[in-house]
């Protein structure tokens, strides 16, 4: 693990290999750790950098205002990257596409994983479990919003606790459950303006669309939309897997994305 001096926040990241740089980006409910399995079949193609955004992992939030993706184009100047690809799984996936927007300069190839989008009219079943999300974390049982997110997004709609392996669960719940920790409402912002919706069609960059096939329907929708609204964009289902496709099936996910970054149509 390393660290930089971005805008103001201590950035931890961590790099491995040679070659073209490739940054990967982490889920809301992860940290960069959840790429430790991805990373050693990228390394030996790419420079692969995975940091953790602020308020994850061993990043801080402190107070103020501030921006993922101006974040992320800030480690890229201090790490002396001129393009890199970009790979975002959820969360990570806004940041990807916020970078991708304000600064194509610096985005060669985008993945965009289990991505949302902002003004999406959710199904009232995901409504109805952010809304007990959210009055848990007003409770302060900060253990059970983890295990929420551990249900919602691990396993899915469509499978049980049973079903998912044991020690993946946990580690998922490790590391939301530290994100819970850094939580700062002093900290404001974090994303562009105005909305990424609206301007889906200026993505330059050639795009992958992924989508887990077992997770929510909402997102796997909102796959199939960002694919058609963003220019040439391509787009997978990704079978057996629900919203975090790397932990889950890490060597099909690395052989997925290595075929598009190694310039596969």
């Amino acid at each position: 693990m390393a660290r930089l001096q971005v805008n103001g926040v201590d950035m931890a990241y961590s790099v491995a290999g040679n070659g073209p740089p490739l940054v990967l980006l982490h889920a809301g409910i992860a940290d960069r750790t959840m790429w430790e399995d991805v990373m050693p079949m990228l390394a030996g193609r790419f420079r692969v950098i995975a940091c953790d955004l602020r308020g994850f992992g061993e990043t801080p939030l402190p107070d103020g205002p501030f921006v993922y993706a101006a974040d992320v184009a800030a480690m890229l100047d201090e790490l002396g990257i001129e393009r890199a690809h970009v790979i975002g799984v959820s969360m990570g996936g806004h940041v990807a596409l916020d970078l991708a927007l304000a600064r194509p300069d610096l985005v060669d190839r985008l993945v965009l994983v289990g991505a949302g989008i902002d003004g999406w009219d959710h199904e009232a079943t995901l409504r109805e479990a952010w809304a007990e999300e959210e009055a848990a974390f007003e409770r302060g049982d900060l253990d059970e919003v983890a295990w929420m997110n551990v249900r919602t997004w691990l396993d899915g709609p469509g499978r049980d606790e049973n079903t998912v392996p044991a020690a993946l669960r946990r580690r998922v719940y490790e590391m939301q459950r530290g994100a819970l920790d850094l939580e700062n409402p002093a900290a404001t912002g974090g994303w562009l303006t105005p909305s990424r919706r609206e301007r889906l069609g200026d993505v330059a960059a050639p795009t992958l669309v992924l989508v887990g096939a077992l997770d929510q329907r909402d997102f796997r929708r909102i796959a199939r939309f960002l694919a058609a609204e963003i220019p040439g964009a391509r787009f997978e289902e990704l079978p057996g897997v629900a919203h975090l496709p790397p932990l889950e099936r890490p060597e099909a996910f690395a052989r997925t994305v290595l075929g598009f970054l190694d310039g596969g149509a």
